[in-house]
């Protein structure tokens, strides 16, 4: 359709400028976060044992964040969306995407009450708890086996405890990496991109501000600490979005009331 071209290609280059100012300022934000690690703790062990620590939410960054759950998901919520599309009842609209400008909120919450199920509901129901028990078993691997995963990245450490301490703090990132990324794909499938390039935003502001906090009393830790803080308001920055397009319930339709005839 010729007259949806113009407005596709207008959404587009908005969703394209945002992300990428959001790209470059998550970037400068991650030199301000190294600036100032290297700033309260320089060439010590004790950020030997932040580094050490910092392999776990790179690794999972790139496998939750960016590359493995992308794509898994975005083509599993674009067909969920395009059998939701095809089940609509002639001339019922399309609430189902975000469309728009591609900034939180643009969109409305889908609405599919056709006679079966919405394929989306269906799809988050499925995924979304299995998903989360096992991104929490992981974690919680992980933190049990911290010793040993710093006794292999790093043999002979002089204070291997402030690692292991550091790294039980980055593992929660296995966690809230997946359902950062998981939030990230429903998103862009539909449609809103603003709030999924927002979240190195949120996670560098974490880090940096837990360390500017408490670097004083916890050392390094506040560093690692603020990596899972960071993690949390990657959740946190696309929670509000998610919930208005994809909303968890659906919503009950009010029964007409029906008034007796009078005699």
């Amino acid at each position: 359709d010729g007259g949806e071209a113009p407005g596709l290609g207008a959404f587009l280059a908005r969703a394209a400028a945002a992300t990428a100012v959001l790209t470059v300022l998550g970037a400068a934000l991650g030199l301000v976060r190294d600036q100032a690690i290297a700033r309260y703790f320089g060439a010590s062990d004790a950020s030997d044992a932040f580094l050490i620590a910092w392999t776990v939410p790179e690794m999972a960054a790139t496998l939750l964040i960016e590359d493995g759950m992308a794509l898994l998901l975005v083509p599993a919520f674009s067909l969920a969306l395009t059998r939701r599309a095809a089940g609509r009842e002639p001339g019922q609209p399309d609430t189902g995407s975000a469309g728009g400008t591609g900034e939180p909120g643009d969109g409305k919450a889908a609405s599919a009450e056709g006679p079966g199920p919405d394929p989306v509901r269906e799809l988050v129901a499925v995924t979304l708890p299995r998903l989360c028990l096992l991104l929490t078993a992981g974690a919680a691997l992980l933190m049990a086996g911290a010793p040993w995963v710093v006794g292999v990245l790093a043999p002979g450490l002089a204070d291997p405890g402030l690692a292991v301490d550091c790294t039980r703090l980055t593992a929660v990132t296995v966690l809230t990496f997946g359902i950062t990324g998981y939030f990230s794909a429903a998103l862009r499938a539909h449609r809103s991109f603003l709030p999924p390039a927002g979240v190195y935003v949120a996670y560098n502001v974490g880090i940096i501000g837990m360390t500017l906090a408490l670097h004083s009393v916890w050392g390094v830790r506040a560093a690692a600490a603020g990596v899972a803080v960071g993690s949390l308001l990657m959740i946190l920055t696309q929670l509000p979005t998610f919930l208005r397009l994809l909303p968890l319930a659906r919503p009950r339709l009010r029964r007409p009331v029906r008034r007796g005839r009078r005699a």
